[in-house]
């Protein structure tokens, strides 16, 4: 389910638009209450937003809350005064949080429009790895894991490294590492034993998951002996908080990240086929639909072409691998045809939910300072 934030970051503009086309008697004061929120939400909207029930928790949103409802209503205000858009008190309103399975970016629907919506941030897209190379090579990945499948000697290296590090800071507190979280009521425990390496993660005064680990362990070990929940509740946590400056932890983490981002920058320009899913990777799709962000200097909408009038105006200059610090990055530069401009986009490869746990992501974010116009239009 998605968070509070982006519930209503979609739902408070698409409330804003509805209040306004039919002439509800409102002030935007009212939309700080969540009752009063879900009960104009219910009125708007068509189709259903019962998994936004968890607006519900609080009476009224908190100061941050708020602001996010304030660029909301900006963002729809602007959208109901302009030009743009041929709506009227009879459109049909529809949020499209609830579909966890569409592949389109759109996040509400007023009338015919489609909106894709956005605040601070400068990402485009939440993608695994192994739609990125799909969309470069017209590959047919379903899974891709950056540094096992670029970079796994150095992948092994980097666990052994932390594995060892983690060892030695443990013995050094006596054999028992714990951090407790008092007010969350959550506890992550590292105990080491004469042959093992035990990992214990509670809730609430609950064991909630457990692992045993031979002391000697490798990084194929450790996935088969551990849980999801084990990695990111205690090994994570001991490495967020205990080797996150160790330069040894980070010059290994370093290394891998320089190797895969590498060979995998290597592997897209070799392979790099326009016609496979360019578009795709830059959010074009079958259809138009508009781009709506909120910043600190104001609300901002641009037009996404559909894919038939998007033809071959972007061409993509370089694909480079970079290393700030130890992230792995791939840098692409996007240049439009028609107008010579230039974009940098960013895929940060890096695990969601702790070190070792999971596949890593390739979160797709677009240069700070750059320009969507690169891409998309103006209105």
């Amino acid at each position: 389910m998605a968070d509070i934030k982006t519930h209503l970051r979609e739902l408070s503009v698409a409330v804003t638009v509805g209040l306004l086309l039919r002439k509800y008697d409102f002030c935007l004061n009212e939309l700080y209450n969540s009752d009063r929120f879900i009960k104009y939400a219910k009125e708007i909207i068509e189709n259903d937003i019962s998994s936004a029930s968890n607006l519900l928790i609080m009476d009224n949103f908190s100061p941050k809350l708020c602001q996010i409802i304030n660029n909301g209503y900006n963002l729809g205000e602007k959208i109901y005064q302009s030009d743009e858009f041929d709506i009227d008190e009879f459109s049909v309103i529809q949020w499209k949080g609830n579909d966890t399975q569409k592949d389109d970016p759109v996040d509400i629907v007023i009338g015919k429009y489609g909106f894709s919506l956005k605040e601070e941030s400068f990402i485009l897209e939440n993608m695994g790895l192994y739609k990125l190379l799909n969309c470069f090579t017209g590959s047919t990945y379903r899974k891709r894991h950056i540094f096992k499948d670029y970079a796994l000697y150095e992948y092994r290296n980097w666990f052994s490294v932390t594995w060892n590090e983690m060892l030695k800071d443990v013995e050094d507190c006596g054999k028992v590492w714990c951090f407790d979280n008092i007010k969350k009521l959550k506890k992550s425990i590292i105990k080491i034993t004469d042959n093992d390496v035990i990992f214990e993660y509670y809730d609430n005064k609950k064991l909630i998951a457990n692992s045993i680990l031979p002391k000697k362990c490798t990084l194929e070990m450790f996935e088969d002996k551990t849980s999801s929940k084990t990695r990111e509740k205690v090994f994570s946590k001991f490495i967020n908080q205990i080797l996150d400056n160790n330069p040894n932890y980070n010059n290994a983490k370093r290394e891998c990240a320089i190797v895969a981002t590498k060979n995998l920058a290597k592997e897209l320009t070799e392979n790099l086929n326009y016609s496979a899913g360019i578009p795709r990777f830059l959010r074009i799709h079958e259809f138009s639909y508009y781009y709506a962000k909120t910043t600190a200097n104001g609300s901002v909408i641009y037009k996404v072409p559909a894919l038939a009038d998007f033809k071959d105006n972007i061409v993509i200059d370089s694909i480079v691998s970079s290393v700030p610090n130890k992230q792995a990055n791939i840098l692409t530069t996007i240049r439009n045809k028609r107008t010579g401009k230039k974009l940098i986009l960013r895929n940060e490869c890096r695990f969601s939910h702790g070190q070792f746990n999971g596949t890593p992501e390739a979160k797709m974010y677009y240069e700070q300072g750059g320009s969507l116009l690169v891409i998309y239009e103006p209105i």
